[in-house]
């Protein structure tokens, strides 16, 4: 390996020793001076016989990946923090994970078992689900890009050559295409690809690590090549119940493969052992081709709307979570505010598991209401609150500003019986979705609070506004279920992302059974000053103090 000794990238990286090395260049460890942290610093190696043109090209396509990588904010994305031009050579500065690559781990030790394959699908399928909801295709996920933490979490890496919706690609030469054992037919051929092939790359990479050698094994990139275009997979032998789920993927017509709620639920099934609401089986093509999908999740009977926050319409399942993931999508509970806008591009139907990096462990969460009501016993008689609970004094306004600094006063009632915090940029709200709550028994709450998990399906493009946080219309995509640290006596959360723009978290959303009453609490924040695990954190912090003084309530009584 090359050596750079104490050399420092900058006036900030300093270059420490090298974590790897290819032959695309070498990944050092390096101390950031600025911040006091360790990151990993990707050198991008140029031959010195390259010619400028094609100098150029590695240059223009490593500052795009940092660009790229930089606005998908995902706890299965690799972050990138910095890109550094120096000494003639492109220069990411990412986040340093520990760990080894899905390629290295299986060339050392050997294939994986099918639970582990299928935990690290569910992860790096809701990563694509981030990025193309951001309109960004990835075509380069393969098994040297899925990244294995020490802690359990599969990380996509490498954006490189990641193309964004509406973005030219015929200027580029084929030195940027990928490695050809992993990229799907269709690109293969000189077309632009989808989300779809971004599918097809993910059952290839799955295959490799179940299997321990690619669909189409070959000896030279030319022979690959040829046997993807003109192939079938070669038949896997150790996948199990994995294997009628990689075959359909790795469908040489992108038409014909599983949509990615599909791929998800039948993902989370193998990884937990677990079947969720409506996955389709894994023992035929058929059998996986339906709607679902993985994360954290749940639809809607629909909250009351108020006049500035009309009701969205029910959304449709349609097509599209390292650590350990969760299951299956369905479209999320009304937030009250407007979702007018839906999406085209049934592909893009977002995913997923946003896992809960907050809480620093992610919970399997079971969205089939008939298994919950085998494992749930509650009471038929009338509940704690039998007479409406004036919401607002669920979070007083001193403690609501440890959340919103800018808060002027206490909270504000809404016409549909909740509340709201608005501030400067952000705000706090909670809601009681179906309304008429007082007076039902446990049981019924219960049964609410399944309909709402099961409703939560992740949507297209929608629009929102929030005029009282400064918040004009906006684009956003909403995710599925996510499970969240346990909140009352049952809880899950969905987050919404600004959509195609930054991919960055602006809303995130708990919700929250206590004795009989099902609240939404939701936590927004669109000045910019908080990333998606402080949003997620503080929506959790709010449901917690709703849960809390709601219990205290019941004590007093």
């Amino acid at each position: 390996m090359s050596r750079i000794d104490t050399q420092v990238l900058a006036d900030r990286y300093r270059l420490l020793n090298p974590l790897s090395e290819g032959g695309a260049g070498t990944v050092w460890l390096a101390a950031d001076e600025m911040l006091g942290r360790d990151v990993a610093v990707k050198e991008v190696r140029l031959p010195p016989d390259l010619d400028p043109a094609r100098r150029q090209e590695v240059l223009a396509a490593a500052l795009r990946e940092a660009n790229l990588a930089a606005r998908l904010r995902h706890p299965s994305i690799v972050t990138v923090h910095d890109v550094i031009i120096d000494q003639e050579r492109p220069w990411l500065v990412m986040e340093l994970l520990s760990g080894a690559s899905l390629e290295q781990t299986v060339r050392d030790r050997s294939p994986l078992p099918v639970h582990q394959v299928a935990r690290i699908g569910v992860g790096i399928l809701s990563a694509l689900g981030a990025a193309h909801a951001a309109g960004v295709v990835h075509r380069d996920v393969k098994p040297g890009n899925v990244f294995l933490t020490r802690t359990g979490k599969a990380v996509l890496t490498d954006f490189g050559i990641a193309v964004v919706d509406g973005e030219v690609t015929s200027g580029r030469t084929g030195h940027l295409i990928g490695s050809p054992n992993y990229i799907a037919p269709e690109q293969l051929r000189g077309e632009r690809g989808g989300p779809v092939s971004d599918l097809w790359s993910l059952g290839a990479t799955l295959y490799f690590a179940v299997e321990g050698m690619p669909p189409h094994p070959a000896e030279t990139p030319i022979a690959a090549i040829g046997r993807v275009l003109t192939e079938p997979p070669r038949p896997p032998e150790r996948a199990g119940g994995l294997g009628p789920l990689l075959m359909h993927m790795l469908d040489p017509a992108p038409e014909a493969r599983p949509s990615f709620d599909a791929v998800a639920r039948s993902l989370a099934e193998l990884a937990t052992g677990q079947p969720t609401t409506g996955a389709a089986g894994v023992t035929g093509a058929a059998g996986v081709g339906g709607v679902g999908e993985v994360g954290e999740v749940g639809e809607v009977a629909g909250t009351p709307a108020t006049a500035s926050h009309p009701s969205p319409p029910p959304a449709t399942p349609t097509t599209p979570a390292v650590a350990d993931p969760v299951p299956a999508p369905v479209g999320p509970p009304a937030t009250g505010r407007g979702r007018a806008m839906r999406w085209a591009a049934a592909e893009m139907a977002g995913i997923a598991v946003v896992i809960g990096a907050t809480f620093g462990v992610t919970f399997l969460l079971t969205s089939d209401p008939t298994e919950a009501e085998q494992t749930v016993r509650l009471s038929e008689s009338p509940g704690a609150f039998g007479t409406p609970v004036d919401v607002c004094t669920l979070i007083p306004g001193t403690m609501a500003r440890q959340l919103l600094p800018a808060l002027a006063g206490e909270g504000k009632p809404t016409n549909d019986g909740g509340c709201q915090w608005p501030a400067k940029g952000m705000g706090l709200e909670v809601r009681l979705p179906g309304n008429k709550q007082w007076g039902k028994s446990p049981r019924q709450a219960h049964e609410l609070f399944v309909n709402q998990r099961q409703s939560t399906i992740p949507s297209g493009e929608s629009a929102w506004s929030w005029p009282e946080i400064q918040a004009g219309v906006r684009s956003a995509r909403s995710t599925a279920p996510t499970t969240v640290a346990p909140v009352g006596e049952e809880s899950f959360g969905y987050d919404v992302y600004e959509n195609r723009m930054t991919g960055r978290l602006e809303q995130s959303y708990v919700i929250v059974r206590v004795d009989s009453l099902v609240l939404q609490v939701g936590y927004t924040v669109v000045d910019g000053s908080k990333d998606g695990p402080a949003i997620q954190a503080g929506a959790h912090t709010a449901a917690t103090w709703v849960a809390n003084a709601l219990n205290n309530q019941k004590a007093d009584e």
